[in-house]
């Protein structure tokens, strides 16, 4: 008889805050490094098909538009001058690419590139040795764009921390105006709906992860990133405000 009847489901194991900081820091940490290698692969294949003229040069000018971007907003809450943050920041992100000698080897292969342009085409006799010395100038050229792109993203991960007071005060109005529709529903006799409520809370995890991931490897141009910290926080507060107004009437 006993082997009948049925279990009762455990509760989930709660977490605590120490857990749930750990959580958010290796999601975000995993969020960078995806937006990073997406950014990477976004800018290789570009290279060869819409910015063939330009190659590891569009990653650098789109690090050179979020500068100008982020001057334009000086002061933050959080940092008093943004544009010395954010030019400390790509200096910091240079710094172990010169260590390790890749930015020389950039130049160096540039200027082989440069030479071989230059050269007559009786010159260039071994095509194993011309393969050779193209791979390691793509490759080079791989490196140098990945500097870039994570210059990139870690700006616009800049420009979200700026932003963040304006996010959560968002996400609190989203949050109050959830509650008081939710009270108003439930003194109302309202309709208890957990479709909705269900639905609303997958699109906030996904405007805190995906969409925020892809405003990170955005890779187009003339694009200012505060624009897209707007939108997403327009979303994200909109879709707290529905989950919490959708939430049960009775708990």
């Amino acid at each position: 008889m006993s082997a009948m009847v049925a279990k009762t489901p455990g509760r989930p194991r709660a977490r605590g805050p120490v857990e749930l900081g750990l959580e958010m820091g290796f999601g975000l940490l995993f969020i960078t490094l995806f937006a990073w290698f997406i950014g990477m692969m976004i800018e290789i294949v570009g290279s060869f098909t819409l910015w063939r003229d330009l190659q590891e040069n569009h990653a650098q000018q789109i690090v050179e538009q979020d500068l100008e971007y982020i001057a334009q907003a000086p002061r933050s809450l959080l940092v008093r001058d943004t544009v010395a943050w954010s030019e400390q920041l790509v200096r910091n992100v240079r710094l172990p690419y010169e260590r390790l000698g890749v930015i020389a080897w950039y130049e160096r292969q540039q200027a082989i590139f440069q030479a071989a342009q230059d050269a007559p085409s009786g010159d260039l006799r071994h095509n194993a040795a011309r393969a050779n010395r193209s791979m390691q100038i793509l490759l080079s050229r791989w490196a140098v764009t990945s500097m870039y792109v994570l210059q990139d993203v870690l700006l616009r991960l800049s420009v979200a921390a700026f932003a963040a007071p304006a996010f959560i005060l968002a996400c609190l109005v989203g949050v109050v105006d959830g509650l008081v529709r939710r009270d108003l529903r439930r003194w109302g006799g309202g309709r208890e709906s957990s479709f909705v409520y269900h639905h609303a809370k997958r699109y906030t995890a996904w405007a805190l992860t995906g969409g925020f991931g892809l405003y990170l490897a955005w890779p187009f141009g003339n694009f200012n990133p505060s624009h897209m910290v707007i939108v997403f926080t327009v979303l994200v507060a909109f879709a707290m405000s529905t989950t919490v107004a959708t939430f049960k009437k009775y708990v």
